[in-house]
Parts: structure tokens; sequence; C-alpha cells
């Protein structure tokens, strides 16, 4: 790994470690994500947990793909903190988007979710981001996939999402989003937790 002028030669084991504590001083990594590959999953996790910063995923297997500008954004809002700490790392990138939608993946919206949506399409709005809230169905899919489906079928450039809203172990043992996304980021994710 270079840092600055530096060359570290590490054990393979330490990698993960070196590249989180690099990533505290660093405004956001840039992680290549390979599809379903544990190595890629570890190192993301790392750095969501130890670097106390955000992270964009860079899914390899459609990086030629990919589009260079990130000017059709999704926010996946759950109300957590997680969600929100990830919608106020990416500000300086939903105000340059063209579109901003925020989804919350749910069957049946509650009062309160939808307050939730609505709170926070106004709270953008303060810092001159145009979004919409929207809620779609689950339907018997998890929130991942219907995030995922929601991004290919709107031609979604950036995802936006809190990581592990759910304890890390309920995710690897049950699934959740996050792990769903890590697994196979359909777009550009960036990624707070």
């Amino acid at each position: 790994m270079r840092s600055g002028k530096e060359l570290y030669r590490l054990a393979s084991s330490e990698v993960a470690d070196t590249i989180a504590g690099a990533a505290r001083l660093r405004d956001l990594s840039l992680v290549p994500v390979k599809s379903h590959h544990s190595s890629s999953e570890a190192l993301v996790e790392r750095l969501l947990f130890e670097s106390g910063r955000p992270i964009i995923l860079c899914p390899e297997e459609l990086a030629a793909e990919l589009s260079p500008l990130l000017d059709h954004v999704l926010i996946a809002w759950d109300g957590s903190a997680p969600a929100a700490r990830a919608v106020g790392d990416a500000l300086p990138i939903l105000k340059a988007a063209q579109t901003v939608r925020i989804v919350t993946a749910t069957d049946n919206a509650t009062p309160e979710e939808v307050r939730s949506g609505k709170a926070l399409t106004e709270h953008l709005a303060e810092h001159g981001v145009k979004a919409a809230f929207e809620t779609v169905g689950i339907d018997g899919s998890s929130v991942g996939k219907v995030i995922e489906a929601h991004v290919k079928a709107n031609r979604i450039a950036l995802l936006v999402m809190g990581a592990y809203h759910h304890s890390r172990l309920n995710e690897i043992v049950w699934g959740g989003a996050t792990k769903t996304i890590i697994g196979q980021p359909p777009c550009w994710v960036m990624m707070s937790h």
C-alpha cells in the first residue's frame, strides 16, 4: 500500500487493518468489489466499522459500464442513524446531482416511515437538494433485492445507504440489505456506518 511517500509491505492478514487505519485520514475510500468475494466483503466491513469514514464501492464486473457522473442518485432510507450519516456524508454529491430519489422499502408504510421520508426531503431542500420520496413494496423479496431492482429500473448512478442498521451478526445469519449490496453492488454505492 502506498501512502504519501511510504511503501508498506504487509502480510495479507494486516492489509485490511492498515487500509482502515489510513482511511481515517481520508474524506472517503474507493473500494473495488468483486461479486460475492469474501476478501472484498471483509475489507468493506473493516472500513465501515474501523475507519469512521464513508466508502464508495465500485463493482468490478460493472466498472466499464458505470457512469463517471453521479447525476442520478438513490438514497435507501430507513430513518436509522447509519442512513442519516450516509446522507450527511453524501451531501456534496447530492447537491451536484441532477435527480435525487429517496426510497423506503416496506410493504405497509407506517405513518412514521412516511413522515421520516418527507422530513428527509425537507432537510435536503434546506441544503438546495430537490428530492422525491416514495415507498416501494418488498412483496416477499428482500430489501436489498428491492433496492437493487429499483437501481436498475431507474438507471441510478449512485446508491447512498447506511450500513448495518441491524446487528452485523443478524445480517450475517439472516441476510440483510447491507450484506446483499456489499455482496454484489448494483452501481456505485456510498455507505457509512
